[in-house]
């Protein structure tokens, strides 16, 4: 038994679902009282929420404008970031190529013989010509249109 002297009897039989769904009507519903708000209050309000509007469609556009003008550039670049990559593979084994052909002093008979200041600009050619284009390549190119 409950410890106060007020006895219930719902306590001593098994709930059911039924129980569950009678319990909603039998609940007190309580109404707040309606706001009351004046319509010069109104009229404030409406015109912040007008304003806010205003300025999230000037930002909206804003962003829209960045977009398209990002969408462009990459569209400009991608051709150029697969050429300047193709070239510096091909550039690469041309100069690997020939630095093989050139430690072979003496390969069937023909020979293949350049200066070492020529093998020294074709190494730091193709050194420049890769660190260059990477580096143009993963900066955007052009990274002043991008700003």
């Amino acid at each position: 038994m409950p410890p106060n002297d007020v006895f219930d009897e719902t306590l001593e039989k098994p709930l059911t679902v039924d129980d569950i769904d009678a319990a909603v009507s039998k609940l007190p519903i309580e109404v707040d009282p309606p706001a009351k708000i004046g319509f010069e209050q109104l009229l404030k309000d409406r015109q912040a929420l007008s304003d806010d509007n205003t300025l999230l469609q000037n930002e909206l556009m804003e962003l829209k404008s960045r977009l398209a003008t990002k969408q462009e550039l990459d569209a400009l670049i991608k051709p150029y970031a697969g050429k300047a990559y193709w070239f510096m593979c091909v550039y690469c084994g041309t100069v690997a190529l020939i630095l093989v052909l050139s430690g072979f002093k003496n390969v069937y008979g023909n020979s293949f013989i350049l200066a070492d200041s020529v093998l020294e600009f074709l190494v730091g050619s193709t050194a420049t010509t890769v660190i260059g284009l990477v580096g143009m390549v993963l900066t955007g190119i052009f990274v002043g249109a991008r700003k």
